[in-house]
């Protein structure tokens, strides 16, 4: 068993040397040292393991910004010089605390999950008074969301449930006000496999009761830790299926930033452009995904950047993907309505410097 450990940590510390040596080109690195959190094993063994982990320095210029989204300056030229007086937030230094908080408990993320986001910066116009959050990232897919009043049945998030992390709620949600509309299909769903849950945990209850071999007492203690996630996770969502409504990721516009973001200055709603490949899209903030992750926008989002991207294909790979978030404008929450992002976003964008000469802001069908 000690030489097994010794090589699989061998192995494992080789992986991070590998990568060490495989930075994204936009990376400043700066290196510091790491200990990992302590294992033991039976309390007679510590481990301790140490290293160097690489944090990247936030990108702070328009040039370097341009490089990673060619076009960036032309498409919205006024960024120029707010980011040249613009500030780094603390965010990004927060997100990438989080990240190496992961890699100390034993996370060890690939070389593109680590790196997924080039800077944070907190920009203001001085003419306006317009505040906006931009931070540079990749995109991947978010498939979450259901709303009974447009999508009814369970087939309409065949799609969306491909997904391995699918959820059937976002946190912009509004309330079920329509007596007309349908019950989430969800609903039905969760009692469904918790009744053929109850079903298959009985079998095994009485299979084990009949036969007390290690093998049955082992699936029956399966059995009941499934059961009572499975039933964790209806009692969590039940009350918002039948009450609110949200974000259907396959028909809105949305991204998602990482929960410790959600603050004082930044709020689930606040309206968002996404600047990709010299195209400009109106969006929202829809959702609040992990402490450690940025750069994710909807199915809807995703498609249009890249109609190949899907519930298992991320739209964007690299970071070269410009999100500017406009703090504190969300609007109250209901059905979204594509003709107000593209209006209250086209706003935005003008007291920010406005659109380059021939840009048009793209329009939601």
């Amino acid at each position: 068993m000690f030489i097994s450990a010794f090589f699989i940590s061998a192995l494992w510390m080789l992986r991070l040397s590998a990568w060490s040596d495989d930075l994204p080109s936009w990376v400043e690195p700066v290196r510091e040292p790491l200990v990992f959190k302590k294992t033991s094993a039976g309390g007679y063994l510590e481990i301790t393991k140490t290293g160097t982990i690489t944090r990247p320095k936030p990108i702070t210029s328009a040039d370097a910004l341009e490089k990673l989204n060619p076009g960036l300056m032309g498409t919205l030229p006024g960024l120029k010089d707010l980011i040249t007086n613009g500030t780094v937030s603390p965010k990004f230094k927060a997100l990438y605390d989080a990240k190496i908080e992961e890699v100390k408990g034993g996370d060890v993320m690939e070389p593109n999950d680590f790196f997924d986001c080039a800077t944070v910066l907190n920009l203001k116009d001085p003419k306006s008074g317009r505040s906006a959050v931009l931070f540079e990232s990749n995109m991947d897919t978010c498939t979450d969301g259901s709303d009974p009043g447009r999508l009814s049945t369970l087939s309409d998030y065949a799609e969306a449930r491909r997904s391995g992390s699918y959820q059937p709620t976002v946190a912009y949600s509004w309330a079920k006000k329509e007596t007309n509309t349908p019950p989430n299909p969800f609903l039905k769903y969760w009692d469904e496999r918790i009744g053929l849950m109850r079903g298959i945990k009985k079998q095994v209850d009485e299979l084990a009761e009949a036969d007390k071999a290690s093998f049955w007492q082992g699936m029956k203690n399966h059995c009941d830790e499934k059961f009572t996630l499975l039933e964790k996770k209806a009692s969590e969502y039940r009350p918002t299926l039948q009450t609110r409504r949200s974000l259907v990721a396959s028909l809105d516009p949305f991204i998602v930033v990482p929960k410790t973001w959600v603050d004082d200055q930044i709020h689930v709603g606040d309206y968002a452009a996404v600047v990709y490949e010299g195209k400009i899209y109106p969006c929202i903030i829809g959702d609040a995904g992990p402490a450690t992750k940025t750069g994710e926008g909807s199915l809807k989002l995703a498609q249009a950047l890249n109609p190949k991207a899907s519930s298992r294909m991320s739209p964007v790979n690299k970071v070269s993907v410009t999100y500017i978030v406009f703090p504190g404008t969300a609007s109250p929450r209901a059905t979204p309505d594509m003709t107000a992002y593209h209006q209250e976003v086209s706003r935005f964008l003008t007291e920010i410097g406005g659109l380059g000469c021939e840009v048009k802001l793209h329009a939601w069908k």
